[in-house]
């Protein structure tokens, strides 16, 4: 598996598809840190405003893409001619997802520049338009699709956050950051992970730290925090999933969570999970 692939497969996210007409809802975007907002411009001038950032106007073909919910706004200055569709994006433990964090704030992506990518929109506005059987499915579907495709063009152009992937191609911290992700309920100490580092303890905290960009416990309770999540949006009762993402005890894991998390299980269940789930 490359390295990519590692990061991408170990992460989650759901999508839900806002037909054009619905875009005008989508307008004023607040910053909550953990929805995501992709903006697919299809013709027209469309612009983008941010407090303390410079307006960008965006051409169509072209798609805008705010990872972790910045607050921004949307601008038509002629509406008429502009078509434009919108997703809300939810990653699995929210903007803390590694996978989020490792995408940059804002991604303006001129579509000639991401040339896999325009079958796919064609399939999309295709669906869209066309109240067909099965068209919501489908079109959550192939916004799983874009997504992949998208984080695919930031890892190429090199706009991906160095930390994960460089972990994952260091020979010390590739099998520390495997072990954690194929074992996230293992008692995991910090010494069992710079044994199997084959270094010190010191020596194995700082290396993580600089090359990762967080601590290696931080680290594993972000992957187990993700874990979770994608448990309880499969049904499973806290009592398990506490188990299988490394907690001794359902109110440990419970306070663990919704200090990482900002919500407790069952809050984030019915206050997040639901957007989310519609791809499940």
């Amino acid at each position: 598996m490359g390295k990519l692939s590692a990061l991408i497969g170990g992460f989650t996210f759901g999508a839900q598809i806002f037909l054009e007409r619905d875009c005008a809802s989508e307008r004023h975007s607040g910053a909550d840190g953990l929805v995501g907002r992709l903006h697919l411009v299809r013709a027209g001038t469309v612009v983008f405003l941010q407090d303390e950032a410079e307006p960008l106007w965006v051409e169509g073909p072209a798609l805008v893409f705010f990872p972790r919910g910045m607050a921004h706004r949307v601008e038509l200055p002629c509406a008429a001619a502009t078509r434009m569709a919108c997703a809300a994006i939810v990653f699995d433990d929210g903007g803390a997802n590694p996978l989020a964090w490792a995408l940059p704030d804002r991604m303006h992506i001129p579509l000639q520049d991401l040339s896999s990518l325009r079958q796919t929109l064609d399939i999309v506005f295709a669906e869209a338009a066309a109240p067909s059987q099965g068209r919501d499915v489908l079109l959550q579907r192939l916004c799983e699709v874009m997504m992949i495709q998208i984080v695919r063009h930031e890892f190429d152009q090199g706009n991906l956050d160095a930390g994960v992937l460089a972990g994952l191609t260091d020979h010390q911290l590739a099998p520390v950051l495997n072990a954690m992700h194929a074992q996230p309920d293992a008692p995991w100490q910090l010494q069992t992970l710079a044994t199997i580092a084959c270094m010190s303890r010191a020596g194995f905290t700082e290396h993580f730290r600089n090359v990762i960009g967080i601590p290696p416990m931080e680290y594993l309770t972000r992957w187990r925090m993700g874990l979770a999540c994608r448990l309880l949006r499969k049904g499973l009762p806290v009592k398990v999933v506490s188990g299988r993402a490394g907690y001794t005890s359902p109110p440990a894991f419970t306070r663990a969570f919704t200090e990482h998390v900002g919500a407790s299980p069952r809050q984030w269940l019915r206050e997040f999970a639901p957007l989310a789930a519609e791809v499940d």
